[in-house]
């Protein structure tokens, strides 16, 4: 007499049987997919006020919140002037903000400019932006 094979499992996703796990890769693929769309779409967000009115200089870059990284968290007014500015290879935070004043920035040399902003290197280590509403200061720091 002839034996009849045992059933063969399903291939539903049925607790206890051994076909449940084939569909855990289509999963994972699918929530993997949605993690990148979500997390690449929500983290830029839109430049800030600022930056349509001042472009990237040839000698220097201006940093958003985004592109600061760490610099970015003690900024006192990234959405009014750049959280991080970079210049000859050196990034710089935005540590201050002064009310404008010629005297603030006395011994300084004007090293470029963008539209109604100037950028002055003092003797020392700082950066400043000068701008119609305040003097920014921007001290080394690694973004």
């Amino acid at each position: 007499m002839r034996r009849s094979p045992p059933p063969r499992p399903s291939s539903g996703l049925v607790a206890g049987k051994a076909g449940w796990w084939r569909g855990v890769p289509v999963l994972a693929l699918a929530m993997a997919l949605a993690v990148v769309l979500v997390s690449g779409c929500g983290s830029s967000g839109s430049p800030p006020p600022w930056r349509s009115g001042h472009p990237d200089l040839s000698s220097l870059s201006l940093l958003d919140s985004a592109q600061a990284g760490s610099c970015a968290s003690g900024a006192p007014d990234p959405n009014q002037a750049p959280a991080g500015i970079s210049f000859q290879g050196r990034e710089y935070a935005q540590i201050g903000r002064m009310s404008p004043s010629a005297s603030a920035i006395s011994g300084a040399v004007e090293i470029d400019h963008t539209g109604d902003w100037s950028f002055w290197v003092p003797s020392g280590t700082f950066i400043y932006v000068v701008t119609p509403q305040a003097i920014y200061t921007y001290a080394p720091g690694n973004c």
